[in-house]
């Protein structure tokens, strides 16, 4: 397998938004960015054996190599090929609908390696696939978002050139006469073992998440929901004993999956430790109080919900430059949105505020997003929550 330096050589020159030809591209690349290492000591679900974390390990390693091969030949995996240069306008045009389609289409890989654990047994390491059952799933989109595969054999045949062994298999659709194939990768046999075993754990996660958000009024109780797209980046806390990661550690590996920094992770470890002293606030990825979501994290800033900002301003200008800033920043509501019935004249979502003898007006959903995540402002923030929304400890 390829080594980590020539793994980030490669990275390093795909990141740069030049060298994207396709949308897809882009998201192969942050895809095999997401894959975090293995920790060595993450608790292990009930009955996986002690070794399965080293040859996950070897699993990820490889899926990341696969996904820079799909970054730099998409057309090799049949993935949709939508021009970089097209924008996506707004999030119904259809120019974001096809964007979408191709960067959806990167989850060939992972929908194929699923289909094929969930219609296999494993025997004597190789993996004993059903072909009639294979054929059947993958025309029809599972739980969880994993989507019908058009041309699998394509994704096969990369699976060939990166070590597998599939047999009776040319590089075209299997011969319908045919009941059963086996998959095996020699190079390392257990291989096999762990991607059945990830397969299932990602399933029994996605079944029991979905019965959880079923239940309403347990939505906001325990781990924040693993996302169905995690099971492409083959994300090590599918196969952990949940329960027992302590959440600010849940913070830091979610986090560290996007590729934040340790001073980002850091600040939002202390707000999630600051939050448990009030009452009626939850936590489930995004803050909430009695229901309603007063904060959450997004691409890289942190977004306040707040609307009376001036029946607090008094104390917001006594508060540090780098939280006073974003309250003298003007957001420029559009006016011409339309949404919900808004007009130029009069929205409801549209947000008013005076800050040092100035008037401000921004939107209720593009504002107050914070771009300082410095430990040392949390209790300022929180404190903007206290106001805002009177929270008690």
């Amino acid at each position: 397998m390829e080594n980590a330096l020539d793994f980030n050589v490669r990275l390093s020159n795909l990141m740069s938004d030049d060298n994207y030809q396709y949308h897809c591209q882009h998201e192969a690349v942050a895809v095999a960015n997401s894959i975090m290492p293995v920790p060595d000591d993450y608790p292990l679900a009930n009955g996986l054996p002690n070794d399965f974390r080293m040859n996950f390990t070897q699993l990820c390693t490889l899926m990341k190599n696969m996904c820079l091969d799909m970054a730099e030949q998409p057309e090799a995996y049949g993935l949709v090929l939508i021009d970089y240069a097209v924008q996506r306008g707004n999030s119904q045009s259809k120019e974001a609908g096809l964007i979408r389609k191709s960067r959806n289409s990167v989850n060939r890989l992972p929908d194929t390696l699923f289909r094929l654990a969930q219609n296999g047994k494993v025997c004597n390491k190789q993996l004993i696939v059903s072909l009639p059952m294979f054929k059947e799933a993958i025309k029809k989109a599972e739980g969880g978002g994993v989507s019908p595969v058009t041309k699998y054999e394509l994704i096969l045949s990369r699976l060939v050139d990166f070590g597998f062994i599939i047999s009776n298999f040319t590089g075209k659709p299997f011969d319908k006469t045919l009941e059963s194939f086996t998959v095996e990768y020699p190079d390392l046999p257990e291989l096999i073992n762990v991607i059945k075993i990830f397969s299932d754990c990602w399933q029994k996660t996605h079944q029991s998440q979905s019965e959880l958000k079923d239940r309403s009024n347990l939505k906001y109780k325990g781990k924040p929901v693993l996302h169905y797209y995690n099971h492409m980046r083959f994300d090590f806390r599918f196969t952990a004993d949940q329960d027992k990661i302590p959440m600010q550690r849940w913070i830091a590996y979610e986090l560290q999956s996007q590729g934040c920094s340790d001073e980002t992770i850091a600040f939002h470890v202390a707000f999630y430790e600051y939050s448990l002293q009030y009452k009626n606030v939850k936590y489930d990825g995004n803050y909430f109080f009695k229901n309603k979501r007063i904060a959450r994290p997004h691409e890289g800033l942190f977004q306040l919900k707040l609307t009376h900002m001036n029946d607090y301003m008094q104390e917001i200008t006594t508060m540090p430059v780098a939280v006073q800033k974003i309250f003298a920043r003007q957001d420029n509501c559009r006016r011409t949105c339309n949404f919900q019935g808004g007009t130029y004249a009069h929205c409801k979502y549209r947000l008013l505020w005076t800050h040092e003898g100035t008037t401000y007006e921004g939107c209720n959903f593009h504002t107050f997003y914070f771009d300082e995540l410095d430990k040392a402002l949390v209790p300022y923030y929180w404190r903007l929550l206290e106001l805002e929304y009177k929270l008690c400890a």
